[in-house]
């Protein structure tokens, strides 16, 4: 009998263990739910400086701000419009509530994409590409 008692008691902590052990983890039961402690936290705006700073802080040989010439909120229209005349750009971004977008862009923008851009927004350039410096490269190879 001390054997078929052994066995039983040993199976009951067993199964003590494997309820105990297999319980729900916390930290996946919580993922994905909003976190009470930023539920009245108000968003962030990004701000027209801080953007064009993430922008030169990239790199970017080119940084252009744009915004409606009526102040308003750009709409699907004038995003197409965005989209279509920098579409060899490196990041575009909205700030200011929608209100402005910043252009980043190692490659240089067209004149005729510059004109459609300056014709439908007001247009602030943060960065422009200079000119290469001319090189005295015509003497490099003479035999003197």
């Amino acid at each position: 009998m001390t054997y078929l008692r052994y066995l039983s008691l040993s199976g009951l902590v067993v199964i003590a263990v494997l309820l105990t052990a297999c319980g729900a983890n916390e930290g996946i039961l919580k993922a994905g739910k909003p976190d009470p402690n930023l539920a009245n936290a108000t968003p962030q705006v990004q701000t027209v400086e801080r953007d064009v700073a993430d922008m030169a802080t990239a790199d970017f040989t080119t940084i252009l701000v744009l915004r409606r010439k009526d102040g308003g909120k750009m709409d699907a229209e004038d995003r197409a419009v965005i989209r279509d005349a920098t579409a060899g750009a490196n990041r575009r971004v909205a700030s200011d509530g929608d209100k402005a977008f910043i252009i980043g862009s190692n490659q240089p923008i067209p004149p005729e994409k510059m004109l459609i851009l300056g014709q439908r927004f007001a247009l602030q350039i943060e960065a422009w590409p200079q000119a290469p410096e001319p090189s005295n490269t015509a003497n490099a190879n003479s035999n003197k």
